[in-house]
């Protein structure tokens, strides 16, 4: 899949002039779920920062991430270096996806969410900070299961989101992440919450929405870079037999039912997010990820966490940002540089009483919007 709509002939060497970009260009940063195979997302990232030598979200006007995708852009809106999501996961990952008893994921998922909750609150990582102590402005969507609704957890960018900056960030991270049939429900705030891949694993329409309707952005501003993470294609056995139940789905474990469901949905929404992305922002829309070939794709998985799926997301990651560097379409997105959002509540609230006024007044589809 690669870097599209780059070819080959658009690759340039870091020494040649190249325009700046427009002054209103609004730069989106989208970050797909996938589990383990997030580790191609932070190493991607980790180089474009070596790269430019500075906080990747320094780069962009607004972050949006699922499931890893969120717990990344978490990190990314805090300025934390992406190589700490790299080490987390290469130093950590077997212990984060290790199988307990489950009566085969039956009776309960196959793996504790403790000591996931129990690295992401270390003091290098997010510790016991809150929500509203981001420095960019980032949104995260989950589903809120108590409700039944889905639930976008988002910084204080707009004067009607006054709630959300009041949650620690290892909460938010912990509810984008909670897959279906590996991890359990997450609880906080008297809410249980699952996995926002379920209706937004590739988060980018979620974004351009975001940017149009609670920051004023025309779409012609809007540009998009959209990282997967390796993500197979989910298609049918044709030997199988079709008669949809629980064998046909999942095999003889009927637990894999459900784990086989939400990959073909995670799959097939970030295919459709692709295809309309590229429709609505022709020419402002780039994807980066990489097919898994035949081999490979037996070494990865959300859960796979050994030596030889990091060495497949490694691998492919370095080569894919050596590519997408040297790329005449890709370096525009590494030279904007985003100005200082704007935050109404929270320890980095920096909106005075005119502004609150004046983008209240303006912004009048939120005048019946739920608070935040």
């Amino acid at each position: 899949m690669g870097l599209r709509p780059c070819d080959d002939s658009s690759f340039g060497s870091r020494g040649e002039s190249l325009d700046e970009s427009a002054p209103d260009r609004f730069q989106i940063l989208a970050l797909s779920g996938g589990g383990f195979r997030g580790l191609y997302t932070a190493r991607l990232l980790a180089d474009f920062e070596e790269e430019i030598g500075a906080p990747i979200a320094t780069r962009f006007d607004l972050i949006a991430g699922t499931s890893i995708g969120g717990v990344i852009a978490l990190a990314l809106a805090l300025e934390l270096p992406a190589s700490r999501i790299v080490d987390l996961l290469t130093q950590h990952g077997e212990q984060i996806f290790q199988r307990r008893w489950s009566l085969a994921g039956i009776w309960r998922a196959p793996f504790g969410s403790r000591r996931l909750l129990e690295l992401l609150c270390a003091e290098h990582l997010f510790g016991e900070r809150l929500l509203g102590a981001c420095a960019h402005r980032v949104v995260i969507p989950a589903i809120n299961y108590s409700t039944g609704r889905p639930q976008i957890f988002k910084t204080p960018h707009h004067v009607n989101f006054k709630r959300d900056h009041k949650f620690r960030i290892a909460d938010i991270a912990m509810a984008t992440s909670a897959a279906p049939a590996y991890f359990a429900r997450y609880t906080f705030n008297h809410n249980q919450f699952v996995d926002g891949g379920l209706y937004a694993n590739a988060p980018g329409l979620l974004a351009v929405h975001e940017a149009q309707y609670s920051l004023l952005r025309s779409p012609a501003e809007v540009h998009v870079m959209a990282i997967g993470t390796m993500s197979s294609k989910f298609t049918v056995n044709p030997r199988r037999n079709r008669e949809g139940g629980t064998y046909d789905w999942g095999g003889i474990n009927p637990a894999n039912m459900p784990r086989r469901l939400f990959g073909l949905s995670i799959s097939v929404q970030e295919a459709l997010s692709d295809f309309m992305l590229s429709h609505l922002l022709p020419g402002r829309y780039v994807l980066v990820d990489d097919d898994l070939t035949d081999q490979r794709a037996r070494a990865v998985g959300m859960d796979r966490a050994d030596r030889a799926a990091r060495e497949v997301l490694l691998g492919a990651a370095s080569e894919r940002s050596k590519i997408c560097i040297g790329s005449r379409e890709f370096q525009p997105f590494l030279r904007h540089l985003a100005p200082a959002p704007t935050f109404f509540y929270g320890e980095n609230e920096n909106a005075g009483t005119f502004a609150r006024r004046s983008i209240g007044a303006t912004a009048q589809v939120h005048r019946i919007s739920p608070a935040r």
